[in-house]
């Protein structure tokens, strides 16, 4: 058994979607080793340069990390500065020139930042990263690699099994699955679809008795754990699932 294939399944036991599982690690995993030890890597540097930063939701997890990890911003604070030593010249230029159309001026500031050249006029350019964040991006690849050993797992019945037995795929994650199944395994592709389609039929039955006992006729009917936390595993079955955003606790009231 492949290394990928194990920690996959070891995932398979854990409630929720195994790749968001997985790809959040990643992420966490990132974003700690650039905090230990990569702050100052220059090619670190360059990636983080790319897309000015990370996205918000990765911003502040990196904040968050250092804060509770070693009590302060260090490391935040030196990568902000490159960030700012390479924004402050762009805005500088246009304080000095304002009427000046900006992508002649972008042109100018290209080499120096590295950034692409752009005719968008909705862009003000040297202000938008030319690249996405990479802590995303990391993270999609490692949950499509994830996805092509599931897909490859399914033909052995031991991860078929352990498959059935967890939670399933959400939907963005069940596309990347279904995209590789259908470029190499036919059977996994109608096994991943039959499967999802039984189990939202249970989440769908479980979603009307919930909203059925909402009902002011029916509101004395007790609620089972399923049937309450129908709602937000709707949610996450639909855009997938997020470090606390309670998707497997008993919240739903």
């Amino acid at each position: 058994m492949s290394w990928g294939l194990a920690v996959l399944q070891h995932a398979l036991r854990q409630p929720g979607c195994p790749l968001c599982r997985l790809q959040r690690e990643a992420e966490a995993r990132y974003l700690e080793n650039l905090l230990w030890e990569n702050v100052n890597d220059p090619a670190t540097r360059e990636q983080w340069a790319a897309g000015l930063g990370f996205c918000a939701r990765h911003a502040w997890q990196l904040q968050r990390l250092e804060a509770r990890r070693y009590g302060d911003g260090l490391g935040n604070a030196i990568l902000y500065e490159d960030l700012l030593q390479r924004v402050i010249p762009v805005l500088e230029a246009m304080a000095r020139e304002p009427a000046m159309d900006p992508l002649p001026l972008h042109r100018r500031l290209a080499h120096a930042l590295r950034l692409p050249r752009s005719g968008d006029p909705e862009e003000i350019p040297g202000l938008q990263g030319r690249a996405r964040c990479r802590v995303c991006r990391l993270g999609e690849e490692t949950a499509r690699a994830y996805a092509e050993w599931l897909v490859e797992g399914l033909g052995d019945a031991e991860v078929r099994a352990r498959y059935a037995a967890s939670d399933g795929l959400c939907l963005p994650h069940l596309r990347m699955a279904l995209i590789c199944a259908r470029a190499r395994a036919p059977q996994a592709l109608a096994d991943l679809a039959g499967d999802a389609a039984r189990r939202l039929q249970r989440l769908l039955g479980t979603l009307r008795e919930y909203v059925r006992k909402h009902d002011w006729n029916y509101r004395h009917e007790p609620m089972s754990p399923e049937e309450r936390r129908s709602w937000i595993r709707a949610v996450a079955f639909f855009v997938g699932e997020g470090e606390g955003d309670g998707s497997l606790d008993d919240r739903g009231g």
